[in-house]
């Protein structure tokens, strides 16, 4: 789903590096984890990005799309790696999402499975939380359509007035 995106980067000189999360594509594991384990994967992709001698010292962005965009911030809020990052369609909370996580019973029930196989609260996968941490370290660009029923326009409007500059 992101081979346009990375089409459109690469055509305009930017080294592009695809992957498919854990439990994603054709990547094992069990399921999502909202974000939390996610964003582990792409701090392992940054290190591997880094430990090759043409790409060793270059500069990191990120992009990511849904439950991507929240591994995406909590990634740049662990890590002065990554320099930009572009947030589509970010929730403020992966856990309210309706499309994934329906009521309070099944996030109740999300929460404690992933807990018991990947040792991550998934509570925890609030990007509202983590965008202030980006000051100084990593530019942020947030997009959101005003039709969007899954991350309604409201959320990003709050994780954007949660974040610092630059935005």
């Amino acid at each position: 789903s992101m081979l346009g995106r990375a089409a459109f980067l690469h055509q305009h000189g930017y080294n592009v590096l695809l992957f498919d999360f854990q439990s994603y594509g054709k990547s094992q594991g069990a399921f999502s984890t909202l974000g939390m384990v996610e964003s582990e994967d792409i701090l392992a992709a940054i290190s591997f990005i880094h430990s090759l001698p043409d790409t060793m010292d270059s500069k990191i962005g990120v992009l990511g799309l849904s439950m991507g965009a929240t591994a995406a911030v909590l990634a740049a809020s662990r890590s002065a790696d990554i320099v930009a990052l572009v947030a589509e369609s970010c929730p403020e909370d992966a856990t309210r999402v309706q499309a994934d996580v329906p009521n309070e019973a099944s996030r109740d029930a999300d929460q404690q499975l992933v807990q018991e196989v990947y040792g991550v609260d998934i509570t925890q996968a609030r990007p509202i939380d983590d965008v202030g941490k980006l000051a100084g370290h990593t530019a942020i660009f947030f997009i959101n359509g005003d039709a969007d029923n899954i991350t309604p326009l409201p959320g990003m409007q709050a994780l954007y007035q949660a974040a610092a500059a630059p935005k």
